[in-house]
């Protein structure tokens, strides 16, 4: 996604799914926060605070619309690369507490079925990327 090309909508889907994927496992430590506010500034060219984060993350857990079905209402409007990138951020955000616990990792699935990523895609999208900071 280049800075360009993403509307306040794909700037809100972007940083909706880095969230709730932070908060699958009920907390939100300070280096998942800084991955969020690092690749969304690189995904969308904004700046965001830690309180945003922080308020982004209450606003989805408040939420009726499941992230799933958010973002297969909205998948149609995304090219495959941009859906390719909201993957890697989610995985760079689950990455940055050095751990993954098994409801990450199953909601990380979700999201890529979601978008119509096969597991296999999945895969090979997330091959050989590294922990942030490492």
């Amino acid at each position: 996604m280049a800075e360009q090309d993403v509307s306040d909508e794909h700037k809100q889907l972007i940083l909706q799914t880095m969230v709730a994927i932070a908060g699958a496992d009920n907390r939100l430590v300070e280096s998942e926060t800084e991955t969020i506010r690092r690749l969304y500034e690189k995904l969308t060219g904004d700046k965001i605070e830690p309180f945003d984060v922080a308020k982004a993350l209450e606003a989805r857990a408040a939420s009726p619309v499941h992230l799933t079905d958010l973002l297969k209402g909205r998948r149609n409007e995304l090219d495959m690369k941009s859906r390719e990138a909201l993957m890697r951020a989610a995985y760079l955000v689950l990455m940055s507490d050095h751990r993954i616990a098994a409801r990450e990792r199953k909601k990380l699935k979700d999201y890529a079925a979601a978008l119509e990523i096969s597991e296999i895609h999945l895969n090979a999208i997330l091959e050989g990327l590294q922990p942030p900071g490492s």
